[in-house]
């Protein structure tokens, strides 16, 4: 499951061995990935 770095935005993979990091810059907090998808609402 892909996860993006708060701090510097870079994609990073799912970590094997439960490290928490971002390659890149070392950040530790990592958020998911969203798809950027706009979704269609009836307002009936």
């Amino acid at each position: 499951m892909p996860y993006v770095c708060m701090h510097c935005g870079k994609k990073v993979k799912a970590m094997d061995g439960g490290f928490v990091r971002c390659p890149a810059c070392g950040y530790r907090a990592l958020k998911k990935a969203r798809p950027n998808l706009a979704r269609e609402v009836s307002t009936d």
